[in-house]
């Protein structure tokens, strides 16, 4: 499961706190696609989690196999 750069920035409320969050400037952020990599979500939800953001659900329970 990955996010999209806009629900990544939804979580910090824009792209330059999504930037000082993980250390990137806002021109970084926005050189990101559109949906991000799996290295890339991780990297948010767990800057989001460790700052005591709010994340979706699903990202905080592991994926049962199929």
């Amino acid at each position: 499961m990955v996010l999209t750069k806009q629900q990544a920035i939804d979580l910090f409320g824009n792209g330059a706190k999504l930037g000082r969050a993980l250390g990137l400037t806002r021109g970084r952020i926005s050189q990101w696609p559109e949906t991000l990599d799996q290295r890339q979500t991780d990297l948010v939800v767990g800057a989001a989690i460790r700052l005591g953001r709010d994340v979706p659900p699903a990202f905080l329970k592991p994926e049962q196999p199929a």
